[in-house]
């Protein structure tokens, strides 16, 4: 089986306090500013004050708002046998209109994925009516997306109805980010492997700690957002 990893987001260089060169130069010199000290001094307090506001963007600002990798589809490994008989069972069944068409013959390894104790690949295949269908292998669930709805999500509950672990899509062309939000206050914002077209959406799972697994520490919902930092769908879980 292939493994497609595709590297995390590179943490952002700290950016350093610009210095007043200018200033310091006359003072290591013993000289004091003459009146047209201000002229030659006002080109780096410009500099100053734009490094000052591109800092403040920059930390102000999520890796993931500034470049999002897409994953080319086309370019992934197709999946064996067994894989795309168990695609094709997803058209089977369904009532009258409603088979998604998946094309079992194109499915691609698009990555894996660790949760529940075991790595996961995810195997996803464009459907003939415009959505996709994926399965998390082995014992991750899967399902289809026909809609196009901004987010899909799947979970392991356990009795108290809190999740185990969550899994997820987000419609590429909807959603720019999704955040999962604990009773506590905290939030954790999942790898998303975006994939081209003819998917055009991000996957993502996660693993819930196991200190986050009951009544009063649990997962409440999973949210997502726009470019514009809009809440455009939400996800409750009790």
């Amino acid at each position: 089986m292939t493994v497609n990893w595709r590297s995390e987001l590179a943490a952002l260089d700290r950016v350093e306090p610009s210095r007043d060169l200018w200033g310091d130069a006359l003072a290591r010199a013993g000289a004091r500013p003459t009146a047209a000290s201000p002229r030659r001094r006002r080109a780096p307090l410009v500099a100053v004050a734009v490094v000052a506001v591109l800092a403040a963007i920059l930390f102000a600002t999520p890796a993931w708002a500034l470049v999002r990798e897409i994953l080319p589809f086309w370019s992934q490994p197709k999946a064996p046998a067994p894989v795309r008989v168990v695609f094709s069972s997803l058209n089977l069944g369904a009532p009258r209109g409603m088979s998604p068409h998946a094309v079992s013959g194109e499915t691609r390894d698009v990555g894996q994925f660790t949760f529940g104790g075991l790595a996961h690949t995810l195997w996803v295949a464009p459907a003939k009516n415009g959505g996709f269908c994926v399965l998390w292998l082995p014992h991750g669930g899967g399902g289809c997306s026909t809609a196009h709805l901004p987010l899909g999500t799947g979970a392991l509950l356990r009795p108290s109805g809190v999740p185990e672990w969550l899994t997820g899509s987000a419609e590429a062309s909807l959603v720019h980010d999704v955040v999962i939000r604990f009773s506590d206050g905290t939030t954790v914002r999942p790898r998303i492997v975006w994939v081209s077209a003819p998917i055009g959406a991000g996957f993502f799972a996660y693993d819930v700690p196991a200190n986050e697994q009951s009544r009063r520490h649990h997962v409440t919902t999973v949210d997502a957002y726009d470019r514009a930092g809009r809440l455009v769908a939400r996800q409750g879980f009790r």
